[in-house]
């Protein structure tokens, strides 16, 4: 077997920039990558979709996976010299598994296998060790530190929670299997590697980072967004649902939020490691466009972006006194390098009254008033409206008449379209629609559904040929009012949170 450094001195690899290549969304976009200019290094199951010069194992049970790939698409194979078996430290070393690994003695004998010495075990001999905390990445960067190497780009190596699509067999096996909530973790990491080795590091294609607002009671209507963003995006997507965030309790009853993830928001910043730019977004939203079209609105000198809604929608006019005009923070864009927000001290804000709720979720008053501007378009959030080819983003605000609630909608054949051709693509497990269902989260219509969803549906443009705005007065939104009791109290909380 190769020692680490006596392989990288012997065959001159730090001259040429390396490319990593993860299992994250933004994977898929090698294919447009001129690739010809880098070395490639695999993460774990990646060497499965195309030659590299090296492949990063750390699993022995990723050698068993891929198998052949490995003798066909890899020139080197590097590994600690005791791997891990089942995300944990391995009792034995490298060369104790060929028997039972041929494919690990074939590569030996071509002298195509590297050893070193990571963190997690008792090192051998006098070669480096090779620091890892949470993810491969960490691995990765710091054996090709180590071996002289100072220009590193990469390519899936993204936040969030998923993997990109050439990797979905392998969502429930090895996905997130070290106990982390997401892929964030690493980044903090990432950055003091490359720090410590004086790497010039970048991704070549950053994802979209989204991040909802979310609940139990919106889990179907999350999935609907997700499959709406996700078919129209020209880029990878890190799509984040926040559910049940760690947040303090505001002291003042007045203070606290109006539904259970109105201070999420404020957690994005730090879960994005404090770097680039994320959008977050509630989940009663449709999107129908792109949204790479997003990041191409500057900042400038701004730190977030909203939207802006100078009258109260049709939908409101009958309890207008409730809608917040102006800006609306249900869409925002957040430059998460110049953010230095944490859920804490937001609630720490409202205890010690430096602000009220107020002017926390209406004037954002977390940023000073240049600091915040309302760039991004009205069509990224048209609240109960639609026309085909001018709305990007719908927005269904008023509670109790959202489609997945209630059939007395005349937005919900849009809606609707969305859902079954996510529930026939898989995009929503049956058994989260049966759990709507039978907690009431969702309207009982919906279990019809289940049944046709291989039927597939047209998309919602080409049923409507012009604006679609909610009706008013004595229409739908009455009738619902009779339906559900109390709407209007629910209808304050959707715009105040």
């Amino acid at each position: 077997m190769l020692e680490l450094v006596e392989w990288g001195r012997s065959n001159g690899l730090a001259a040429k920039p390396w490319l990593i290549l993860g299992k994250g969304p933004s994977f898929s976009y090698y294919k447009q990558v001129d690739l010809s200019g880098y070395h490639l290094l695999s993460l774990n199951h990646a060497v499965r979709q195309l030659p590299v010069t090296a492949a990063h194992i750390i699993d022995i049970d990723v050698v068993a996976d891929c198998g052949r790939a490995l003798v066909e698409n890899c020139r080197w194979l590097i590994m600690p010299r005791r791997p891990h078996v089942h995300f944990d430290p391995g009792p034995k070393r490298l060369e104790d598994y060929f028997d039972e690994l041929p494919v690990l003695r074939e590569l030996d004998a071509q002298n195509r296998l590297v050893w070193y010495n990571l963190s997690s075990s008792k090192p051998y001999g006098d070669s480096p060790v090779i620091r890892a905390r949470f993810f491969s990445t960490e691995a990765a960067l710091n054996l090709l530190g180590t071996v002289g190497v100072r220009q590193v780009r990469s390519l899936g190596v993204d936040g969030g929670r998923g993997y990109g699509g050439e990797f979905k067999d392998l969502e429930g096996k090895t996905m997130l299997a070290n106990g982390h909530d997401t892929f964030n973790s690493q980044f903090d990491e990432i950055d003091a590697i490359v720090r410590a080795h004086g790497i010039d590091y970048a991704p070549l294609m950053e994802p979209l980072r989204v991040f909802v607002g979310t609940d139990e009671s919106q889990r179907v209507a999350t999935r609907v967004l997700e499959h709406s963003i996700r078919k129209h995006s020209s880029r990878p997507v890190s799509f984040q649902p926040m559910f049940d965030l760690s947040v303090p309790t505001p002291k003042e009853k007045a203070n606290r939020p109006r539904t259970g993830f109105s201070f999420y928001r404020f957690a994005i910043p730090k879960l994005c490691g404090y770097r680039g730019r994320a959008l977050y977004v509630d989940a009663d939203m449709q999107v129908f466009s792109d949204l790479a079209e997003l990041w191409e609105v500057p900042f400038g000198s701004q730190k977030v972006l909203c939207t802006n809604q100078p009258a109260a929608p049709e939908a409101w006019k009958e309890k207008g006194s409730f809608f917040h005009a102006g800006r609306q923070m249900s869409v925002m864009l957040l430059d998460c390098s110049r953010l230095d927000w944490s859920v804490d001290e937001v609630v720490r804000g409202l205890d010690e009254k430096r602000y009220d709720y107020r002017r926390l979720m209406f004037d954002l008053c977390l940023v000073e008033p240049d600091e915040i501007a309302d760039r991004i378009p009205p069509e990224w959030n048209c609240l109960e409206w639609y026309e085909a080819g001018k709305t990007k983003l719908l927005h269904y605000t008023v509670v109790p008449a959202q489609p997945w609630k209630n059939d007395d909608n005349p937005l919900c054949p849009i809606w609707m379209a969305e859902f079954r051709e996510a529930l026939a693509a898989g995009a929503i497990p049956p058994e989260e629609v049966q759990h709507g269902l039978a907690s009431g989260f969702l309207k009982p219509s919906l279990a019809r559904e289940l049944s046709a969803a291989a039927i597939p549906a047209g998309p919602a443009t080409s049923r409507l040929a012009g604006p679609v705005p909610a009706p008013h007065g004595g229409g739908w939104s009455s009738r619902l009012g009779r339906a559900a009791g109390k709407p209007w109290r629910l209808l304050k909380r959707s715009l105040e949170r």
